[in-house]
């Protein structure tokens, strides 16, 4: 007679059948972890803020401890080894936790450094401030030299908590293409060839998705509102 499992060995067996297909570029798979998985977060963002005494006057506040927590637990999800006998959120609960603790130590998250890594601050930065010439949002290579370190930053940390907004109000495919493309959420880009095999578009077609997408996202970003 086969033996009845407990409720933790479910939630175990349950993540690592997820972590398995994460692996095989599932984003099915990595919502339903991150949704089954969502009080470890909690609990961890819980535990970061009390001990680093972190509040909104220091820029973080638990939402953005949260959704750095969720990309820590997709990395970990790929990084899984179940073979070595440690339940998923042992091995996920130390990298969420220093993922925390690293965004608290230098105030910037994995998805500011992915969006800026991907150039996407760049394309719309013009919505936040004026100050940004259009020779640089065309790519021309021309830069633009700013005076100002400390609004800089203010502007592009404000920027990129309205962009962060904007995604999720984006259709459902064009979100989920540009996730895939970008790596948003998981870090992890992917080439224009593999983003289409993924989706089973032709390289032309996912382009010009893509870039309607893009004017989609710059229009919403250029919708008067700060946040």
């Amino acid at each position: 007679m086969e033996k009845k499992l407990t409720k933790e060995e479910r939630k175990n067996k349950r993540n690592n059948e997820l972590c398995r297909l994460i692996k095989e570029n599932d984003l099915e798979a990595e919502t339903r972890l991150l949704m089954e998985n969502e009080g470890l977060v909690i609990q961890v963002a819980n535990t970061v803020k009390t001990r680093r005494n972190i509040n909104s006057s220091d820029g973080i506040d638990k939402e953005d401890l949260m959704q750095e927590g969720r990309i820590a637990m997709l990395t970990a999800a790929k990084t899984f080894d179940e073979s070595r006998e440690v339940k998923f959120s042992t091995y996920a609960f130390e990298i969420v936790k220093n993922a925390m603790s690293d965004l608290c130590d230098h105030g910037q998250s994995s998805f500011e450094r992915h969006m800026e890594e991907a150039g996407l601050t760049r394309l719309f930065l013009d919505a936040m401030d004026p100050r940004v010439s259009e020779n640089a949002l065309s790519g021309s290579g021309t830069s633009v030299e700013w005076h100002d370190p400390t609004g800089n930053l203010a502007v592009l940390h404000v920027m990129l908590e309205k962009m962060r907004n904007r995604l999720v109000m984006l259709p459902e495919r064009m979100r989920r293409l540009l996730a895939y493309h970008y790596g948003l959420g998981s870090g992890e880009a992917k080439s224009i060839s593999e983003s289409a095999a993924y989706f089973h578009l032709t390289e032309k077609y996912l382009r010009a998705i893509e870039k309607h997408t893009l004017e989609v996202l710059r229009d919403m970003m250029n919708d008067g509102k700060i946040i």
